[in-house]
Parts: C-alpha cells; structure tokens; sequence
C-alpha cells in the first residue's frame, strides 16, 4: 500500500493544531477541563506515532537479557511481571539489574505520556 502525505503522525498533528487553535479558545468555562483533556489526548498520540517502536527492540533486549530469554515486548513484558511474583529479583544483584530496567522503561513511557514531567526530573 502506498503511504501518501499527510500520514496519521501528521493528521494527528494537524487536528491538535485546529482543536487548539480554533475550537479550545471557545469552549465554554465549564466543558474547559474534557477540552483540555482531549487535546492531552492527542499530544499523546503525537508522540506515540513519533516515538513509533524504535525503542522497543532495545527494551525487549535488556527484558529478555534479565530472564535469559528472547522476544518482543509485549510477549516479554508479562514474563517479566511474573518472575518478579515469583522472587526471582529479591537478592541484592538481580534486583539492581531489574531496577535499571525497569527505570528504562518507565522513561520510554513518559516519553511519550509526560515528557514534561520527565524533563522536569533530568
């Protein structure tokens, strides 16, 4: 399939710009807070479809390289959760290692979520 201009990154982009140009400035006080909250919604999206997957690989590796396996993300991600049920971190060397993941993957998601707030942390 052949991917014109504008793709969703881009029409995201642009429907954030109309919404927060020409519809925000006239809602009313009191439909303020689910305007505000449907602009969040599509910066997020922004920075979702920017963000794309290109740091998952790196993630998926240092997930799997904690439970000596191999996959993706979302297959891993769960594994994961369930050796931590499981105790497989509570010594003193593994859990530094599951920590330093786990900050990875926290950052990745606010960089999409709140990139403010993790700018705000640095």
């Amino acid at each position: 399939m052949i991917n014109d201009e504008p793709d969703a990154r881009d029409l995201v982009a642009i429907a954030l710009r109309s919404f927060r140009e020409t519809i925000l400035p006239l809602v009313p006080a009191e439909q303020r807070f689910t305007a505000l909250m449907i602009a969040n919604a599509l910066a997020t999206a922004e920075r979702e479809l920017a963000a794309g997957t290109s740091a998952e690989p790196a993630l998926a590796a240092a997930v799997g390289g904690l439970l000596g396996e191999t996959g993706d993300l979302s297959t891993l991600a769960p594994r994961l959760c369930a050796a931590i049920g499981e105790g497989r971190f509570d010594d003193d060397e593994p859990q530094a290692a599951l920590r330093r993941v786990l900050f990875d993957l926290t950052r990745a998601r606010m960089a999409v979520s709140n990139p403010k707030l993790l700018a705000a942390g640095r």
